[in-house]
């Protein structure tokens, strides 16, 4: 999955440029030319960047920097005001609004891209636990429950989840279908072990094969399972899963789409959990790591 850039701009030539330049190095870029549409589309397509225009019609960049930065949903994403005003008050002007950088135009190829490098490789290593209002250290060893919005991009923050995980020298192992949203958000991510997911999967020698190891751990999913057998059968694989996922090195996602499941079936299922994030249209909105 590229990482997904908003440019902001009512100048249509320099949003084109950008995008040219930033669609060449492989990032995927999405545009705006006002201050609402730019809130609806940080909303909707939640991007991993933003290039903010300082002066547009109706709301100032300025305006909607502070409003992102006070959202749940999107104040984790870097903010960079994007503008010809380069003088020390301006930069000052940015930094009060929350934005991440200025970052002054002209521009050249190089500069443009160095900015995104720059602020994403910034962010990696606590984008996931910045999210859920915790530090990295604070997730170490979890074995969490995500419950998830099949409407929602969250394949994003299962993304996050394992990027930060890798930048903290954990190794990743992500158990998924071929051809998953997972897989696809995934697939060609530096440090990533991607293994087919099938009812017979057996976690006990993934395990073995890297003992020792500082680990982090997807299991996409628990309703997958379900829906193959049967509610119990994923019962049971959940908690021998939990038992032999111990070690205080090992963290792991359980992914479960509780819209799928009678509600008693989703209330067994959580009752194995002492961590849940629940992951819905607004964000993330419950958090609970023990």
């Amino acid at each position: 999955m590229p990482d997904k850039i908003l440019v902001v701009d009512d100048e249509p030539d320099t949003v084109n440029l950008a995008k040219r330049i930033l669609e060449r190095k492989g990032y995927q870029v999405i545009t705006a030319s006002k201050g609402e549409e730019t809130l609806q589309k940080a909303d909707s397509e939640m991007p991993d960047f933003i290039f903010l225009d300082v002066v547009m019609a109706g709301k100032s960049g300025l305006e909607v920097c502070r409003i992102l930065k006070t959202q749940t949903k999107t104040n984790v994403i870097p903010v960079v005001m994007f503008t010809a005003l380069g003088r020390d008050v301006d930069k000052k002007l940015s930094k009060e609004s929350g934005a991440d950088g200025h970052f002054t135009k002209p521009f050249t190829s190089e500069s443009l891209v160095g900015e995104v490098k720059t602020q994403l490789e910034k962010l990696r290593p606590f984008k996931f636990s910045k999210a859920l209002g915790l530090e990295h250290e604070v997730l170490k060893g979890k074995k969490i429950l995500l419950e998830f919005d099949p409407s929602t991009r969250y394949e994003r923050l299962v993304r996050d989840f394992v990027l930060e995980s890798i930048s903290h020298k954990e190794k990743a192992v992500i158990l998924t279908k071929k051809g998953s949203a997972i897989q696809r958000a995934l697939e060609g991510d530096q440090g990533v072990e991607l293994l087919d997911l099938t009812p017979q999967t057996m976690l006990s020698p993934i395990l073995q094969s890297h003992a020792g190891t500082p680990l982090s751990l997807v299991y996409d999913s628990l309703t997958d399972l379900s829906l193959s057998t049967d509610a119990q059968t994923a019962y049971k694989f959940a908690r021998s899963a939990l038992e032999l996922l111990s070690d205080p090195r090992t963290s792991a996602l359980f992914l479960l789409n509780p819209t799928a499941h009678e509600q008693r079936d989703v209330s067994s299922l959580k009752g194995l959990f002492s961590s849940h994030i629940t992951y819905e249209m607004k964000g993330v909105t419950n958090v609970r790591i023990a």
